[in-house]
């Protein structure tokens, strides 16, 4: 009898184990996805071997607006800028960077900021981009810095809005390595699961609300907002992005920055406060600082008329 029980509880314990890998990876393929909609001068192009989905107006301009999205965020949060943009003479590009939007998602993949940094360089040289603007949101600012200071002659101006920079290495190494286990295969797989059951819809809507300020009247239709949590593989890009997020410091202070800064920021922004907005126009000698009243974390979703005019009368 005891020897049944062992087991048993053998049989149990192997089956826990390996149990994730029993739980199937589900999800819409992402191209297949954007077939669904008619985005116009849409398409996908294959960037360092990954399928990249982009939007190109105005493309005989040799003077560009490059637009790169926060987290969670795709090229389509900007379509509502793009047309006006590209109305004023510039060519307006916008690009999901590796694992977001309409871009593929793969399990071994890096997903660090100068990964996406090296991804983006290799963007703007198979589109010969030319006297780029670079405009970088949120998460996208970071990497619009970190492109900026890794090619400052690739750079005419740089947009900064409602950006999270990482100015700062986080010093917890017990929290690094925490994070860098986390990628581990066995360990990778039972973190997908909880992931996966902790992302319903629900979930992604309240975090959606806790960005705006006015979620009633905002519009967050697809396209213009995708669910990044509906998408194939989208937990091993989150899972990714955690185990390497201590390579995403910034290697240069903002101080040593030499190109015009704008900063637009939401004044109820409470993903990533104004004070950070504020501290870099105090740090960048050529910068210049626009808010917008009742708007939170996504300006050009929120008031994307106010947003075009900012940009267009600073640039």
């Amino acid at each position: 009898m005891r020897k049944l029980i062992k087991l048993v509880f053998s049989v149990f314990f192997i089956a826990f184990l390996l149990s994730p890998f029993f739980i199937g990876d589900h999800g819409a393929n992402p191209e297949e996805y954007a077939s669904k909609f008619e985005i116009e001068n849409g398409s996908f192009l294959e960037i360092d071997g990954h399928k990249t989905f982009y939007i190109d107006f105005n493309s005989q301009s040799e003077d560009t607006i490059l637009l790169l999205h926060g987290f969670g965020g795709s090229a389509t949060n900007w379509l509502e800028a793009i047309p006006p943009l590209s109305e004023e003479g510039y060519r307006v590009v916008a690009v999901d960077l590796k694992g977001f939007g309409f871009s593929e998602k793969r399990v071994d993949e890096d997903y660090s900021h100068p990964s996406q940094v090296d991804f983006l360089d290799s963007f703007v040289e198979n589109l010969e981009l030319k006297n780029i603007t670079l405009v970088g949101h949120s998460l996208g600012g970071n990497v619009a810095t970190m492109y900026y200071q890794e090619y400052p002659e690739k750079v005419e101006k740089l947009v900064l809005v409602s950006s999270a920079l990482m100015e700062q290495k986080d010093e917890d190494t017990l929290r690094t390595n925490a994070l860098k286990i986390l990628d581990y295969p066995i360990l990778r797989e039972y973190v997908r699961i909880v992931l996966k059951f902790s992302f319903d819809d629900g979930r992604v809507n309240h975090l959606l609300g806790s960005a705006v300020y006015d979620f009633e009247n905002t519009n967050l239709q697809e396209p213009l907002f995708l669910d990044p949590t509906m998408f194939l593989g989208w937990e091993y890009v989150a899972i990714k992005m955690s185990s390497s997020s201590y390579l995403n410091v910034l290697q240069d202070d903002v101080s040593s920055i030499n190109v015009p800064v704008l900063i637009i920021w939401g004044e109820e922004d409470t993903w990533v406060p104004v004070s950070r907005g504020e501290s870099l126009d105090g740090r960048i000698e050529d910068s210049s600082l626009e808010l917008i009243e009742n708007v939170g974390h996504l300006p050009m979703l929120e008031k994307p008329e106010e947003f075009v005019n900012i940009l267009i009368d600073n640039i």
